[in-house]
């Protein structure tokens, strides 16, 4: 799949429908899809009042990542999802990148849930810093446990997985090109 056609971009209030779409998709393949993802109403709320962001072909989103500050001061890093066809094409990896020198530009600690058995997200978290694991046994369900796992200021943000000049310009360009 060409990636030399995406942009990314702060996610607007007209990305809603569409992030909703793509939510609805990633989430029935997922191992508990018979529950039900977040809906409309969420996205159209988050998109105005999170920090969310999209990579775009056109006017379409093929992946957005969410983060939203909590009662406790830390960011929850709530979801980050790619089309099918833009998996593995470094379009995940970017809008990770994005948000997480956002992170960084803030200062803040921000921590996300993962399933247990997701052992390539868990990689890639870590790689970006997500370095402190807690597991949470029945977290949703009896049969949904999770990983919280936490991340502090600037650690192991990056393409290379270290904190570093590339997602620092990526930030500064992103914001010049908004």
């Amino acid at each position: 799949m060409k990636t030399d056609k995406l942009t990314y971009q702060k996610a607007g209030i007209r990305d809603f429908l569409d992030i909703a779409r793509l939510d609805r998709g990633a989430w029935a393949q997922s191992r508990h899809a018979e529950y039900v993802a977040d809906g409309e109403h969420a996205w159209r709320l988050w998109v105005e009042h999170a920090r969310v962001y999209v990579a775009k072909t056109g006017e379409t989103v093929q992946g957005t990542i969410i983060a939203f500050p909590c009662d406790s001061g830390i960011w929850c890093v709530h979801k980050f999802f790619i089309a099918f066809e833009f998996r593995g094409t470094g379009v995940g990896s970017r809008l990770f990148d994005l948000m997480m020198a956002e992170m960084d530009a803030m200062n803040v600690t921000c921590f996300l849930t993962v399933d247990p058995v997701n052992e390539s997200a868990i990689h890639i978290y870590e790689r970006r810093g997500f370095l402190e694991k807690r597991f949470v046994p029945g977290y949703y369900r009896d049969v949904e446990d999770r990983w919280v796992m936490t991340r502090r200021p600037g650690t192991g943000s990056g393409f290379d997985g270290k904190n570093n000049h590339k997602t620092k310009e990526a930030l500064k360009s992103n914001k010049q090109s908004s």
